[in-house]
């Protein structure tokens, strides 16, 4: 087995500050971001028939994708993991009293999970993925606890999507660089997704993208940029960032139609399976 490598202090610091973000508006988040809460649900729906008693949710988050799996498989025992307190909380809180499912959840990232290799028949990580600083690491990460014949299903932000804000925000001056450049830190393509599998030692059973168009209120598009994401506009001060929020606010409204603010969202999902185990 490859030995493990040690984890640098810059990926330690990302996931505390994700982590820290996360936990700042947890109890704000679903109501945010309704739309992951469908594909999460679209996403179990596209896993391959079969008994899955132990299930594994990395990057948790509230529980929605658990309780996607859950209403079609009825796992027996269900371990979430997510770095943020304030989202085990909210799963726990929501999930933690289901009569015949047994629930565990540990505040860890996903490179640090305190769990058994081969010990999980299905893993899911809904709307996560694309925070994971280090992705290679991250899919070997899921793999490793896989049992052989297990399934693995992702849902992340693709390429391509949040084009209209990144050019808004490419445009504030002084311009955050760190804000622009995350979207191309997080979003990815399905040749890379399908690339992270597969050095994993998984074989892609489908990896596709949704691409959808929306309309909403400025003020609802910049709570969900709050909620999932505010963490990543930097270090300035509250005055500094209110500044800088008030300047993409101000161009948005400018760019708003009859409608609203205008944007295209693309999901990411990839199903595969572990190998089963040879022998001879």
């Amino acid at each position: 087995m490859e030995a493990e490598r040690p984890v640098s202090s810059h990926v330690h610091t990302n996931f505390e500050s994700v982590a820290s973000g996360f936990t700042e508006t947890a109890s704000d988040y679903e109501d945010a971001v309704r739309f992951n809460i469908e594909g999460a649900q679209r996403l179990a729906l596209t896993i391959p028939p079969g008994r899955y008693q132990d299930v594994l949710d990395v990057g948790c988050g509230t529980g929605w994708a658990t309780q996607a799996v859950i209403d079609r498989f009825r796992p027996a025992r269900i371990t979430g993991v997510d770095p943020a307190e304030g989202m085990l909380e909210q799963f726990q809180a929501k999930l933690g009293g289901i009569e015949g499912v047994e629930v565990t959840l540990s505040q860890t990232d996903v490179e640090s999970m305190p769990v058994a290799e081969e010990s999980f028949d299905l893993v899911i990580c809904s709307m996560a993925y694309h925070w994971f600083p280090r992705k290679w690491e991250a899919a070997r990460a899921m793999a490793r606890a896989l049992r052989p014949g297990g399934v693995i299903a992702i849902l992340m932000s693709g390429r391509g999507g949040e084009q209209a804000y990144r050019d808004v925000i490419s445009n504030i001056e002084p311009i955050n660089y760190r804000w622009v450049g995350a979207f191309d830190g997080n979003l990815r393509s399905i040749p890379e997704m399908e690339d992270y599998l597969v050095q994993a030692g998984l074989d892609p059973i489908d990896i596709w993208t949704e691409t959808r168009v929306r309309h909403t209120s400025v003020e609802a598009y910049m709570e969900r940029m709050r909620v999932v994401a505010g963490h990543m506009i930097g270090d300035q001060s509250e005055a500094e960032v209110a500044e800088y929020v008030d300047k993409i606010e101000a161009k948005l409204r400018e760019l708003s139609g009859p409608r609203g603010w205008r944007y295209e969202f693309v999901k990411l999902f990839a199903i595969a399976r572990k190998p089963e185990a040879t022998t001879g």
